[in-house]
């Protein structure tokens, strides 16, 4: 056997035993728990209406008034009663000691953060009858009492920490990993990259983002924050929007990550974040309640769980073999079931332990997207510094700094391994009269022509995310770019115009002969077979010009 692998063996029994250790000292001594001189009680039972005892969750349309005795109190305790109210009022001993107050926001009166209320006791309340008047609000969850206790605001604090370790410590591990994903994605999103390394890693910094958010609902889920910091009304709306925008960063995610950049994902995409950015205007006005924004959460979680299940179905279905689009197919499957099922559960009743099976959710999700996302990355970021000033004099064309044959070929074989964009279309360039300006004003001409030629191209096409400009050797271009036909038009048309009035100082104007080939007019198509389609319309177009203008194509005009 080999000697490191014998060492790792007994270092990892070793570490066993000692945790074996430790874990009998917590379970076999005779030290008291958690609850030794704790100043906190439950108090759930003996809640009376009218005199007939209630139990809890109790839910009522009406407001209601509950009416219990307190048990020994000390001065630094308050009573917290669970419940999503509109108003309250507290009386001892029929004596009113406190109301509820309006929560203002942007100046208006709003219901979010009326999920708890705290009654300060002091010493004088121990066995006085308590009578608690509440106006509940109009909740989407059913039950709007669900518990009441008696308890110091740090001890509150610290049993929500003790019950919601697994959600403190996930929070914690998305907050962090999600803020680096952020910061080493976006640094090579702003890199020129091809369209497939480029979306790679934008789903990279939309994981980032989602982690960080679902980190934000997660630990707000437990209440911690608000008990530690207040500002109740602050925190709940936080949550509200992080539970908004989940759906959007998982829809961008898998958006990238199956290359879905048409026209109509683009639209969902943008219908999403505008819902998004209204629904928070709206409520900010006070137009309708921030509560209601849960409504519109749910609504675009399931139409984001139909589409990236369409996604991924399409992916399965398309792919001859297994590949890593299959696997995060897969996981999303898992996860659009598990989140499905917490989903329906969480609507028919709050109190349903949803959110461990959403940490379980999250936990399978962010592993299996992460890992197969890196996977799909390739090279380390080591590799990518140690290789990119190679890659740079080894893809990048001397004369005009546009990508060689060499690099347009590399791109086109990243869009060969994955289907095609329906929108993905191939441009074919070839400059007119190339060698009469080498053969009559010399070469310097001829480059100029060249170099012109690829700065009307950058003018024209660079400012699209999804283009890719090459040229391929002598007076040939090409251009690779998703767009619908209106902007492939438009872009086209304008690199026209660029070309009409470029002026250097041996060329005035520059012609060339374009043809382009699209996926979505030749939906079965190769990009060899698209880049054939483009070379025989741009020939067409070559040939028209020469008949048209009476220029000889072997290089001297007939009227010169």
């Amino acid at each position: 056997m080999d000697t490191r692998f014998r060492r790792r063996i007994i270092a990892f029994t070793y570490i066993l035993i000692i945790l074996l250790f430790i874990g009998l000292g917590f379970c076999y001594s005779n030290e008291s728990n958690d609850y030794f001189r704790e100043n906190s009680v439950t108090l759930n039972d003996y809640w009376k209406i009218d005199g007939k005892y209630i139990s809890f969750p109790f839910s009522s349309d009406d407001t209601f008034t509950i009416n219990n005795t307190l048990p020994t109190v000390f001065g630094d305790q308050l009573l917290v009663i669970r419940c999503y109210y509109k108003k309250y009022s507290v009386s001892i001993d029929g004596i009113e000691v406190l109301e509820s107050r309006n929560n203002v926001l942007f100046g208006h009166n709003t219901d979010a953060g009326k999920k708890e209320i705290w009654i300060p006791l002091e010493v004088d309340y121990t066995d006085k009858k308590i009578e608690v008047t509440i106006t509940p609000q109009k909740s989407l969850y059913g039950c709007e009492l669900t518990e009441a206790f008696v308890t110091t605001r740090s001890a509150y604090c610290i049993s929500q920490l003790k019950n919601n370790i697994p959600s403190v410590v996930l929070f914690i591990l998305f907050t962090v990993t999600g803020v680096l994903e952020m910061i080493v994605s976006a640094i090579f999103i702003l890199r020129r990259a091809n369209l497939i390394r480029k979306l790679t890693f934008e789903a990279l910094f939309y994981a980032g983002a989602f982690s960080v958010i679902s980190g934000q609902w997660i630990i707000n889920e437990t209440r911690i924050p608000f008990i530690a910091f207040g500002y109740m009304t602050g925190f709940s709306i936080l949550n509200i929007i992080s539970f908004l925008l989940m759906p959007l960063m998982f829809f961008e995610i898998a958006r990238c990550i199956f290359l879905r950049v048409g026209k109509s994902d683009m639209i969902i995409d943008g219908f999403i974040a505008i819902t998004i950015v209204i629904s928070c205007l709206l409520a900010s006005l006070d137009i309708f309640e921030w509560g209601w924004l849960v409504y519109i959460a749910h609504f675009l979680d399931v139409l984001v769980m139909i589409m990236v299940g369409y996604y991924s179905y399409n992916s399965i279905r398309e792919e001859k073999r297994l590949s890593n689009r299959t696997g995060i197919a897969v996981a999303n499957g898992v996860f659009i079931i598990l989140a499905g099922y917490s989903l329906i559960k969480y609507i028919d009743n709050v109190d349903y332990n949803y959110i461990f099976v959403i940490i379980i959710d999250l936990m399978l999700y962010i592993m299996v997207q992460i890992g197969l996302i890196y996977r799909r990355i390739g090279l380390s970021v080591r590799e990518e510094k140690e290789f990119a000033q190679t890659k740079i004099f080894a893809y990048t064309d001397q004369l005009t700094g546009l990508g060689n044959r060499r690099h347009f070929y590399a791109l086109i074989d990243d869009y060969e391994k994955n289907r095609l964009p329906h929108d993905l279309t191939y441009i074919a360039i070839d400059v007119n009269r190339l060698k009469y300006y080498n053969d009559t004003l010399g070469h310097d001409a001829g480059d100029e022509l060249l170099t012109g030629t690829a700065t009307c191209l950058k003018l024209a096409f660079s400012s699209s995310s999804t283009s890719n400009i090459g040229r391929l050797g002598g007076d040939e271009f090409a251009v690779l770019i998703i767009a619908s036909k209106n902007e492939l038009e438009k872009r086209i048309k304008y690199f026209k115009t660029q070309l009409e009035h470029w002026r250097g100082n041996y060329v005035d104007g520059i012609s060339v002969a374009i043809g382009y080939a699209t996926v979505r007019d030749n939906p079965h198509c190769s990009i060899e077979d698209l880049s054939k389609i483009a070379d025989n319309n741009m020939y067409e177009d070559k040939k028209e010009y020469y008949e048209r203008t009476g220029y000889d194509r072997r290089g001297q005009d007939d009227n010169t």
